[in-house]
C-alpha cells in the first residue's frame, strides 16, 4: 500500500523531557527496549508495562539535539496516566521528568525525500510499519513550518489509519489497552530487548517469550462480501451455530474492505476464513479472508 504523502502532525501526543545523570538508568528500567539505542538521529519504540507485564503505556523514545536526556512521546491521552506512572518510581533518582506537551510539536513524514533538508534535525522513526522520520519542534515555530510545508494530515485522517491498519500497526484505543500483553499485538518483535537488563514487568515478558506463544494474534482481515464493524466477533467460516467466537474485530479501514483485530492463533493462518454474525450469533454478515499485512 502507498503511503500516505505529505507530513502528519502528531502534535496531540503526549511529551516529556527526561533530564539528569541517571536519566539513562532510571529509563532503563521502565521500558521494554534498551534506551542506549536512541540517540538524537533515532526515536525508539518500547513499552511501559505494570508488574503483571501488561501495558501502561506504548512510547516512543529519541535525544534532543544536543544529546543530553531524553525525549518521549505517547498517545494523547496517557498524558496524565503516564506521567503519574513515570514519577511513581523516580525515587533516588538523580533525573527530572517535565510535562513539554505544550512545548513541542512533532511532524512525520513517510517520504524518503522530505527530511534530506540540512536545516531540520530530523531522526529515523517507524511509527507505521515503514520507515519515516519525526521532526520535533517548538510551538513557536510550528506555524511558520505548516506554512512552508502547507496543510499537514492529521494523524487520524483517514489515509493514515488505512495504511496503519494495512500495515497492522496496533493503535492505543483500538489494540492496545491496559490489558494487553505486548507478545498478544506483536510489540515483542519492534518494542522489546530482551537481552537488555531489568524493568518493570520483565519477568512475565521473558516468560511468555521462552514458552514461545500468546492465545491470540493480531491479523489483518480481507472483507471479501458483507459488513465488518468494530468491536463485532468473527467465528471460523465453517463452524455451527454454537462455536465461540475465534476473535474480535478492532479497526476496519475506511472503505470497509479491511479490518485489523485479535483472532486465536488456531485461525490465525493465512487465508483462513472467517465470518462476522448478525446480533443472533447466526446470520452471517460478512465474509473475511486472513492475509499477510501489506
Amino acid at each position: 500500500m502507498t503511503p500516505p504523502a505529505g507530513l502528519i502532525d502528531l502534535s496531540s501526543r503526549a511529551k516529556f523531557r527526561l533530564t539528569g545523570p541517571d536519566s539513562e538508568r532510571y529509563l532503563n528500567g521502565q521500558v521494554s527496549n534498551r534506551v542506549s539505542l536512541a540517540t538524537a538521529e533515532l526515536a525508539i519504540m518500547a513499552c511501559v508495562c505494570n508488574v503483571k507485564g501488561k501495558l501502561d503505556a506504548i512510547v516512543f523514545i529519541t535525544r534532543p539535539a544536543d544529546g543530553e536526556g531524553f525525549l518521549i512521546d505517547a498517545p494523547g491521552e496517557l498524558r496524565e496516566s503516564l506521567q503519574m506512572r513515570l514519577d511513581r518510581y523516580l525515587i533516588a533518582d538523580d533525573c527530572e521528568l517535565e510535562d513539554v506537551t505544550d512545548e513541542f510539536a512533532i511532524i512525520h513524514t513517510l517520504d524518503d525525500g522530505v527530511h534530506d533538508s540540512p536545516l531540520a534535525a530530523w531522526k529515523a522513526a517507524e511509527r507505521f510499519g515503514a520507515p519515516g522520520h519525526d521532526l520535533w519542534v517548538t510551538r513557536d515555530s510550528f506555524p511558520s513550518l505548516v506554512e512552508a510545508a502547507g496543510p499537514l494530515i492529521d494523524e487520524s485522517a483517514p489515509e493514515v489509519e488505512d495504511f496503519r491498519i494495512r500495515r497492522g500497526i496496533p493503535r492505543w484505543g483500538a489494540e492496545l489497552d491496559p490489558d494487553t500483553l505486548p507478545a498478544e499485538a506483536g510489540l515483542d518483535k519492534t518494542a522489546i530487548d530482551f537481552h537488555k537488563g531489568c524493568y518493570l514487568g520483565q519477568e512475565v515478558i521473558s516468560r511468555i517469550q521462552s514458552v514461545g506463544k500468546v492465545t491470540r494474534s493480531p491479523v489483518l482481515m480481507r472483507i471479501d462480501d458483507g459488513d465488518a464493524a468494530v468491536g463485532d466477533p468473527v467465528f471460523p467460516a465453517e463452524a455451527d451455530d454454537d462455536t465461540k467466537p475465534a476473535g474480535t474485530i478492532t479497526s476496519v479501514t475506511n472503505d470497509r474492505k479491511w479490518a485489523l483485530g485479535f483472532v486465536k492463533r488456531d485461525w490465525s493462518g493465512v487465508e483462513t476464513k472467517l465470518v462476522t454474525r448478525a446480533a443472533d450469533g447466526k446470520v452471517k454478515v460478512g465474509n473475511l479472508e486472513v492475509r499477510n499485512f501489506d
